[in-house]
């Protein structure tokens, strides 16, 4: 989905990958490192590497040969460059622009979880939240038990309108979130942080739900877009 911002794990990867074949650093004829090294050395998945090439193979700048590995196909010149360089700063201005709305208004819907919480919406949080850490513990994806807790939680506030939100902005996160999430260090963050969010929750606190909500999704937008969300 070129238009589609979910993508910019992957895109990043692509076109860091596009500016060493055009500066020179990967040729044509190269061969690219394996997959799992190139996840170590961009420190995101092996599905966004994988997604990744599969980009750059639709521009016939790689190719993937079963059983052997993926070989740069040809140089790059500059208008295909800057055609990754354009596509790249829409998709991550289009996902900057998201967690800016999901930052005005996710915290405030935890705060109002906080302020209207019941013990049966509690536990059925907190049973989510130990889900996901099982699964992260034994490395698989946590990215749908993320979205459950959220939605979770804009049911919790009693306003109808929230969860409707919150399910359209995960369909347009859903890529986006997979992605960010699968790294196990990412993903140990976020169910730390979600523990807080359950703690503020448990408090009946809407001030610490609010800025426990707040300071999580500053954390996945850094992860997300590589930038530091509170300059």
């Amino acid at each position: 989905m070129d238009s589609n911002p979910t993508k910019t794990v992957h895109q990043s990867v692509a076109r860091q990958i596009a500016e060493l074949i055009e500066s020179g650093n990967l040729k044509k004829g190269d061969k690219l490192p394996a997959e799992r090294a190139l996840a170590e050395k961009f420190k995101v998945s092996r599905s966004s590497i994988r997604e990744a090439i599969k980009s750059l193979a639709q521009k016939n700048l790689v190719e993937s040969r079963r059983g052997d590995g993926t070989y740069i196909l040809a140089d790059m010149d500059a208008d295909i460059f800057d055609a990754f360089t354009t596509a790249f700063s829409d998709q991550k201005k289009r996902i900057s622009d998201i967690f800016q709305f999901r930052k005005v208004i996710e915290p405030e819907i935890a705060a109002l979880a906080a302020a209207s919480m019941d013990e049966e919406t509690l536990n059925r949080m907190k049973v989510i939240v130990c889900d996901q850490q099982m699964q992260a513990q034994s490395g698989k994806n946590t990215s749908e038990l993320d979205a459950s807790l959220h939605h979770e939680i804009a049911k919790a506030t009693g306003n109808s309108i929230f969860p409707e939100m919150m399910q359209a902005l995960d369909r347009i996160m859903k890529e986006s979130r997979s992605e960010i999430l699968q790294p196990p260090a990412r993903q140990q963050a976020s169910i730390a942080a979600h523990f807080k969010i359950l703690e503020a929750f448990e408090n009946r606190d809407p001030a610490l739900a609010r800025e426990t909500m707040r300071q999580h999704i500053s954390e996945v937008e850094e992860a997300a877009t590589g930038r530091d969300s509170s300059k």
